[in-house]
């Protein structure tokens, strides 16, 4: 009998720099260092015990996966571990390739789980001030992108002198309109051309160009004199007003200081899935409303988008913006136009966030936390559903990464049941501490962060499968605001003393 360990959802793309998910888990080689990030599901009703998982392959030789195994005493039943591999992207293809992982647990055989992936290659042209993103079924072009740029105060202390700072020159844009054309691979006959992977809209299309755009400026930076892992540039026109963030500064492996730029990066362009709907963009909707006679064949489209954000974009709340569009459709017969002006909500809303760490920690023990996250119906995200991460800040700034998990495992009480749990190891931290002369002792915040994933069942029709999105925040400790009169929007959820 097989082990009873299977991944059962659609692998995503995690970035390494800052720990954030891609738009829709979706692969982009423009960025080259990436991880294969996937949940791996007990389907029994027993544990299992001494479990072995690996990567065993990618489709495409192009992506590299760096070799590890992980091992679990155990695993409970009805648990959903995470597990990440390490892959170079560079001279990825564009499609989407499977990937085979492989699970070994005591008293069973090996289980090998099949998955797809999708892989995009975004390019930047200097000359003409434009993007490509890359699929299979065809080429889509981002160009006049304009919107809200980070606000003068970005970057700079506080007027108490406290540091309360993002890279300077990394801040999040909030994207306000953008030209998007797209050039179907083939042409079509017929009201509809074929989704992008047969899967998202062509919208997420946009965002991840967008999201990579503005994180390529945070990997360049955290790279120093390095390697710089992309191959995408790019510059945007700004629009008033203006947006402020901060975090406080911070240092470590993994250069977390810059998580808090990507996640505010992530959250403003979840803007542009917002102004385009998730329940059909303009693209299927422009399509629907202007079928082409018959005997004609679709050789290009084009959506001109520009919305006004009502108010600030934040993860988890359902806010407004007033979209204007029109969308084109070139035939081998004549060109057809469709409008919308319209007002749309963010549907990646969510409701509170419960946080618990403990009061007191005796160094060196390790410190801890769990959260919980609500849907807007009260009911709890679990298992699978989220992506979630807590940055540890230790009492002068140093920055650690702690991935949140509702597997049974450490410190989370019990497997799916709506609580997140993650630690930090305080002898470890301490060495990177003395590094940098600072203390363990002292009070330690804490921050708490969680995507949704894509939980689309493989075989789903591709128009149904496209309303569903994943990779927005739902929950996040920083605020992205229109207003430079409010405090700094990095607000820890818990505190810890270390004595």
């Amino acid at each position: 009998m097989n082990t009873p360990l299977q991944v059962l959802t659609r692998p995503f793309a995690i970035e390494p720099v800052t720990s954030i998910m891609l738009p829709d888990g979706i692969f982009d080689n423009a960025i080259y260092q990436l991880r294969i990030a996937a949940h791996f599901t007990n389907t029994s009703a027993s544990p299992l015990s001494n479990v072995t998982v690996y990567l065993e392959s990618v489709g495409d030789p192009g992506i590299a996966p760096t070799a590890h195994t992980f091992a679990f005493p155990t695993i409970p039943a009805g648990g959903t571990v995470l597990l990440a591999w390490d892959a170079d992207f560079q001279h990825a293809t564009p499609g989407k390739p499977l990937v085979s992982f492989v699970a070994r647990a005591d008293g069973f055989a090996a289980q090998r789980s099949i998955q797809q992936i999708f892989v995009s290659q975004t390019r930047f042209d200097s000359a003409s001030n434009t993007y490509t993103c890359t699929v299979e079924e065809g080429t889509l072009t981002i160009s006049n992108i304009q919107g809200h740029a980070p606000g003068k105060t970005w970057g700079e202390p506080t007027d108490n002198g406290k540091e309360c700072r993002c890279p300077p020159r990394y801040g999040p844009m909030v994207p306000t309109g953008l030209t998007m054309a797209w050039k179907p691979n083939p042409a079509y006959a017929g009201t509809h051309a074929e989704l992008p992977f047969s899967d998202p809209w062509w919208k997420v299309l946009a965002i991840i160009v967008a999201a990579i755009a503005a994180l390529v400026a945070g990997i360049a930076a955290a790279a120093g004199a390095g390697k710089a892992n992309f191959s995408v540039g790019g510059s945007v026109e700004e629009t008033d007003p203006s947006v402020h963030c901060c975090s406080l500064k911070g240092a470590a492996s993994g250069k977390p200081e810059f998580t808090v730029a990507g996640v505010a990066s992530a959250i403003a362009s979840g803007a542009i899935a917002v102004a385009c709907s998730d329940e059909a963009d303009p693209f299927w909707r422009g399509q629907a409303a202007t079928p082409p006679a018959a005997g004609e064949t679709t050789v290009a489209e084009r959506v001109v988008a520009k919305w006004k954000m009502l108010e600030a974009p934040v993860a988890g709340k359902a806010y407004k913006t007033d979209v204007s569009w029109t969308y084109e459709r070139f035939t081998t017969g004549k060109t057809y136009h469709y409008s919308v002006t319209e007002t749309q909500v963010n549907v990646h809303a969510a409701g509170p966030v419960k946080v618990e760490t403990p009061d007191v920690v005796h160094a060196f023990a390790p410190l801890w936390v769990r959260a919980s996250f609500q849907r807007q119906d009260g009911t709890l995200f679990k298992g699978s559903d989220l992506y979630s991460f807590a940055l540890f800040e230790a009492p002068q700034g140093l920055y650690f990464v702690a991935p949140l998990t509702d597997d049974g495992l450490g410190f989370d009480p019990a497997a799916n049941d709506g609580t997140y749990a993650g630690s930090l190891d305080l002898e470890r931290a301490y060495r990177l501490l003395l590094q940098q002369h600072q203390d363990v002792r002292g009070i330690w915040r804490v921050f708490v962060f969680a995507q949704d994933v894509n939980l689309t069942k493989p075989g789903t029709p591709p128009h149904i499968a496209a309303q569903h999105i994943g990779g927005f925040f739902v929950a996040s400790a920083i605020e992205i605001t229109f207003d430079d009169s409010l405090p700094c929007p990095l607000k820890a959820q818990s505190t810890i003393t270390v004595v």
